[in-house]
């Protein structure tokens, strides 16, 4: 049997210790509310720049849906670069990171019969739909990163599921005569798949 001068100093140990963790954690709710209100004040400081980079990628993006090879090289500087990450057990690879045929991809856009993504999207059946956005831009003088999510969804006719996925890419951009262009990107940075 605990003898009751011990029993108090026990009592008293565990409320100063629940005193404790209640000021610790009415301190991470007042660190939390200060991060989140600097993380939207600064988000509400969208610049005419940072909407032309989100408008290029809109741009882009119904290019390849539509097969519009030339708005998507336009896009683009002349020597724009792309980089592929490899997954390696589910996990971006960024040691096989690899350059892709940069020659073989104009070839292919100027190539009057490149369709894009545009027979997946008028083919009823699967029901494709896309969205994306930008969701990290930064800014400094003519010079841009911006990491795109680029999410899709369709029907498995085969497996008669939903299924969505997406991806985000690297991106590194220039303004060039007031109009900014992708420089070089690297793609699949993050990627997933799964049925809904």
């Amino acid at each position: 049997r605990i003898p009751h001068k011990a029993m108090t100093h026990l009592n008293l140990w565990q409320e100063a210790l629940i005193l404790k963790i209640l000021i610790l954690a009415k301190s991470l709710v007042l660190l939390c509310a200060a991060i989140l209100t600097t993380t939207n004040s600064a988000s509400g400081q969208e610049t005419d720049d940072h909407k032309a980079i989100r408008d290029l990628l809109t741009h882009d993006q119904e290019a390849w849906q539509s097969g519009d090879g030339k708005a998507v090289l336009e896009n683009r500087i002349a020597d724009y670069v792309v980089c592929r990450v490899p997954r390696n057990n589910g996990q971006p690879d960024f040691h096989g990171v690899m350059v892709d045929d940069m020659a073989q991809m104009r070839e292919r856009l100027s190539d009057s019969g490149w369709q894009g993504a545009s027979a997946a999207f008028a083919d009823t059946a699967l029901d494709t739909k896309a969205n994306w956005n930008m969701v990290r831009i930064d800014i400094k003088g003519t010079n841009a990163v911006a990491i795109s999510r680029i999410e899709w969804s369709q029907n498995d006719t085969t497996r008669n599921v939903r299924v969505r996925g997406g991806w985000e890419s690297l991106w590194f951009l220039r303004k060039i005569e007031e109009k900014w262009k992708f420089t070089s990107a690297v793609g699949y940075i993050n990627h997933w798949q799964e049925d809904q």
